[in-house]
């Protein structure tokens, strides 16, 4: 169950959701997924017909998002960011979240007739009130940060109610376990084609010269703004340093002064995506709350090599495994890291090597699917 299902949906975790329905499964199990009318996160405006469809052979069952107060979510949202939301705050916060009681029906109707339902991802009034329908058959992959929304009564109320989680990647499992009393769980995280070459297609966005590359929702809570400032800075000090290349969406604006240094290529396909990486010095990122990561897996698969925050439990801790990559503190250090890369094109290609080699072998379908099918049978028992 995900409050957003379909390729037209942008997000790590809606993508996740989406892949491991359609390729973890074993053929012999009935996947079904429902889900809401909403495609954008922002609006939760119902944008798709509701029903049952089947969509690359599965099962899914779409439901209007129900009346919600978007202007007292927002009050109250301060509120819970600022660590000072009571528990009766907590629940009014998400009974204004995305919330269907169609869908919440529909699992009270057809949740028995399920082995197991996994709700993902955490911080959805879908998955908090979904779970508690029927917490002794529900499962949370709960795509999980290091974030004031974790520490709420009412999240941690939910997580330790169900049977267990599944996770992305053990920075996040330590943190739900140091958080909660996690009931069972274990890693699983998202596959990747061990098959897949690096490309080779042309990128009509490809700036001219080096480049890093960021793909995500372009938002200051990606830490958009702080990757665009390292790069002003660096460019500023060397104009020979690479610019930086903007994939994706959102509501931020580059300022007038970084504009000479940023190149927003907006949403591509996913063919120019992975041309766009194997062409860039590194991918970049500035983000500090990722549970995976898909976009650093991806460009170990162009073997690219990534830079990226250290204060990035998952991602710094991605690059440590693999040593595919370097972390930052501070904005000379991620100037110093990227003009390394640079410059010594032997260590750039070793470190991309390093990566693709991690991410087939810890990522590869071959692993998830066993991860998955293990755990939710463990977890379904």
């Amino acid at each position: 169950m995900a409050p957003r299902f379909g390729p037209e949906v942008l997000g790590g975790a809606e993508a996740l959701v989406r892949h491991l329905a359609m390729r973890a499964a074993p053929p012999e199990w009935d996947v079904e997924v429902a889900t809401t009318c909403a495609v954008d996160h922002v609006t939760w405006a119902n944008a798709v017909p509701s029903g049952e469809s089947v969509e690359s052979g599965i099962t899914v069952h779409r439901f209007p998002v129900g009346p919600r107060d978007a202007a007292r979510y927002e009050q109250l949202h301060h509120v819970v960011l600022a660590g000072a939301a009571g528990y009766a705050d907590e629940l009014e916060w998400l009974a204004q979240s995305v919330t269907s009681p169609d869908l919440d029906r529909f699992l009270e109707r057809r949740g028995p007739s399920f082995d197991l339902i996994i709700f993902a991802p955490y911080l959805f009034g879908t998955t908090l009130w979904g779970a508690q329908i029927d917490p002794g058959r529900s499962a949370l992959m709960p795509c999980l940060h290091d974030e004031p929304y974790a520490r709420l009564s009412t999240v941690r109320a939910v997580v330790e109610g169900t049977r267990g989680c599944l996770f992305n990647a053990p920075g996040e499992e330590r943190l739900a376990r140091s958080l909660f009393r996690v009931p069972d769980g274990g890693v699983v995280g998202m596959g990747f084609d061990a098959d897949q070459e690096p490309s080779r297609s042309a990128a009509p966005s490809r700036p001219d010269g080096d480049y890093v590359v960021y793909a995500g929702r372009l938002e200051e809570g990606k830490g958009v703004d702080r990757l665009v400032d390292h790069v002003t800075a660096m460019r500023e000090e060397d104009p020979t340093a690479p610019r930086l290349l903007l994939i994706g969406r959102g509501g931020y604006v580059v300022p007038r002064r970084s504009r000479a240094h940023v190149v927003t290529a907006g949403f591509v396909s996913e063919d120019e995506k992975r041309a766009l990486f194997a062409g860039a010095v590194a991918l970049v990122s500035a983000s500090r709350m990722e549970s995976l990561s898909l976009v650093q897996l991806e460009a170990w698969l162009e073997g690219t090599p990534c830079v990226v925050d250290d204060a990035c439990v998952v991602m710094a801790e991605h690059c440590a495994r693999s040593g595919g990559g370097l972390t930052f503190t501070d904005g000379a250090a991620f100037g110093a890291a990227v003009r390394r890369l640079q410059r010594d094109a032997g260590d750039r290609r070793a470190m991309g090597a390093r990566g693709r080699e991690y991410t087939l072998d810890v990522y590869g379908w071959a692993a998830v699917r066993t991860r998955f099918r293990d755990l939710t049978e463990r977890l379904a028992a």
